[in-house]
């Protein structure tokens, strides 16, 4: 019997995010490579590890299952810090950097900029987590990631702040709406209009009411979430409009299942995006190289 680390991540990875497709993504593989991962390992140790529930996808432990995530977390921890005080002897640009994000920016803004990063540095592997945002921030601090990636980012003690990108902000609805007939729109033409918007905690939620209550609009918040493809579904199906980063929409524009509209010159905003790492780390060359080929030059 040995321990694979690969398919000991994949399937903490799965216990974590609960999704097959979360995991394949994070790991840079197919939804079934996952699943082929996790039949090994229950054909090695002879034990069901993982239950799959009502939602589709949804996976949830068996006792079995919680034993070897219990005891695979730590040692894969202890893995990572093993292989960066390696690497860090030699100064060698390889080994792997650890990176939590957002989705809004993992899934949109992160791709082209990370293809052409690990085309260049071959013996580098990126190990991609998306969390909220506080828990991107305590995990930086903390040294458990090397790289955190946060929209609308803010000063913390300990850590540096590093510019990743400037994202346009974009009146979205479904094409159906009246104002769907115009091609830029005032925030105060919005006064009044169903919204459909960020929860309180979410930092571009802050942004967008800084905006809307500086052009004294008032718009009527309906729902509020913080994962921006729920909050594209429901003004696609015409519950009400809403504010986002361009690059999020434009498949659905692509599509014809959003209308995309600018604000006027006046009052258009982007939402920054920052990198955060810790200020007092000797950073390893293989974070070093990352952070330099992500910074907005």
């Amino acid at each position: 019997m040995h321990l694979n680390l690969d398919s000991l991540q994949m399937f903490t990875d799965l216990v974590e995010t609960g999704s097959f497709s979360r995991t394949a993504e994070k790991n840079f593989v197919s939804q079934s490579a996952v699943s082929q991962r996790i039949r090994t390992l229950e054909q090695e140790y002879g034990e069901t590890l993982l239950e799959r529930g009502q939602g589709r996808g949804k996976v949830t432990t068996t006792a079995a299952g919680d034993t070897l995530y219990l005891g695979a977390k730590p040692l894969l921890q202890s893995a990572v810090q093993l292989d960066a005080q390696m690497r860090q002897l030699s100064d060698e640009i390889a080994g792997t950097v650890r990176v939590a994000t957002v989705y809004s920016v993992g899934l949109h803004a992160l791709p082209p900029r990370l293809k052409p990063f690990l085309a260049a540095h071959p013996r580098i592997a990126i190990h991609l987590e998306y969390e909220r945002t506080e828990k991107v921030y305590e995990d930086v601090a903390s040294g458990a990631l090397d790289v955190g990636i946060v929209a609308c980012p803010t000063p913390r003690r300990g850590l540096e702040v590093m510019p990743f990108a400037d994202e346009p902000m974009v009146l979205i609805m479904a094409p159906e709406h009246p104002l769907a007939t115009q091609q830029t729109i005032s925030l105060k033409q919005l006064d009044g209009q169903p919204f459909i918007g960020f929860a309180d905690h979410i930092p571009t939620r802050r942004l967008l009411d800084e905006h809307l209550k500086g052009a004294g609009s008032r718009v009527k918040i309906i729902a509020t979430f913080d994962n921006i493809e729920t909050i594209k579904n429901l003004v696609e199906i015409g519950s009400g409009v809403s504010i986002l980063p361009a690059d999020t929409v434009r498949q659905e524009e692509r599509d014809g299942l959003l209308v995309v509209r600018q604000l006027s010159p006046r009052e258009a905003f982007k939402r920054p995006t920052g990198l955060l790492v810790k200020s007092t780390q000797t950073r390893r060359a293989a974070v070093s190289a990352f952070v330099e080929a992500m910074r907005q030059k």
